[in-house]
């Protein structure tokens, strides 16, 4: 069946990208600045926490209770963004809450901060309400937010993601920075609001944000990257997404040495992980198109990273393996917050 799984996987990834350009259009936007030192000072390295240093403080959260399915409680949050981007839009940060069945860990069930991927509607697309509702009848309450730039959050004349990764260096390093401090935020909510442990699971871009927060924050008791990796211009010749941002770079007149000098400060592989890389657990997909599966081997040897799971698929494929994929997260926060695996076959 590997056979088949690769064609399709490859397949797939392909027309997802040829039909994302086709009907939500991607504008190319040019570099403002291309010296971004200040954004990369020493201290950084050696303390991220002093770049991504906002989302200490306890947001002021709004909350309305959506509706009740299969015994999860699923609502919507709302609250304001430390950053100040310039854009209304975009400092709003909202997401649904799904609160786990009780009966399956109790009160003290983990909780899960799921971050979707790049040009995704986020926390309102079918598919992740999908994944955090059974997580949820697992047991493990999830609260998934919309990234920079995403869904409610695009600002008017936009599409997902348009200002959140592009040529223009500085606007990129800028989201990137927003959207680990407003993960910081959201563990600062969960651990004040949910008595069991915390943790982050991220998909795609999500997963880059995911290995961003656990670099700058030690608060994580888990981090799932899911189809994600610790650099972004790593093999950007083997990704396919990757060789569209190549070649929007070359547009604007930039060499991948000034992008991976100026983005040195949102690759996590620039960093040490404040998380044990014992509770870091990849998942990736074997014939990813987007994220090769050679940059995940690559986090794992430069993080020490021992457990990880490969999939046979690629990016967008990994739909196909969709009950897999919940049962494997799941399976890692229960072993990593110490609970067991009670009879959720009915879930």
């Amino acid at each position: 069946m590997r056979p088949v799984y690769r064609s399709i996987s490859r397949s797939v990834d392909k027309f997802i990208v040829v039909y994302e350009g086709a009907t939500k259009g991607r504008k190319r936007h040019s570099p403002a600045n291309v010296d971004l030192s200040d954004f990369n000072r020493p201290e950084y390295f050696e303390s991220p926490e002093l770049f991504y240093n906002l989302g200490i403080k306890m947001p002021e959260m709004t909350i309305t209770p959506e509706h009740v399915k299969g015994g999860v409680l699923v609502s919507r949050f709302r609250f304001r963004s430390e950053t100040v981007s310039g854009h209304e839009e975009n400092d709003k940060v909202v997401g649904r809450i799904f609160r786990a069945r009780e009966e399956v860990h109790g009160a003290d069930a983990p909780c899960a901060i799921v971050i979707h991927g790049w040009r995704e509607s986020g926390a309102f697309a079918s598919y992740y309400y999908l994944l955090c509702w059974l997580l949820a009848r697992y047991g493990i309450n999830c609260v998934m937010y919309n990234q920079p730039y995403h869904g409610p959050r695009a600002p008017r004349g936009s599409h997902d993601g348009d200002l959140m990764m592009s040529a223009d260096m500085e606007q990129t390093v800028k989201a990137f920075r927003q959207s680990v401090c407003d993960v910081r935020s959201l563990l600062t909510w969960t651990n004040g609001n949910f008595s069991g442990p915390v943790g982050l699971v991220g998909l795609s871009l999500g997963g880059f944000i995911s290995l961003l927060t656990a670099c700058a924050d030690d608060r994580p008791k888990f981090v799932i990257p899911v189809i994600a990796a610790g650099d972004l211009l790593e093999n950007i010749d083997k990704s396919i997404v990757g060789d569209t941002i190549a070649r929007d770079l070359k547009a604007a007149g930039i060499s991948l040495e000034t992008v991976e000098k100026n983005w040195r400060v949102i690759t996590p592989c620039s960093f040490k992980p404040k998380v044990s890389p014992d509770n870091i657990y990849p998942i990736a997909g074997e014939f990813d198109m987007m994220i090769p599966i050679e940059n995940v081997e690559s986090l794992q040897r430069k993080w020490g990273i021992e457990r990880s799971r490969v999939m046979p698929c690629g990016h967008i494929a990994i739909g196909m393996f969709g009950r897999t994929l919940v049962n494997e997260i799941a399976d890692f926060i229960r072993d990593r917050c110490g609970r067991g695996n009670p009879a959720a076959t009915d879930a």
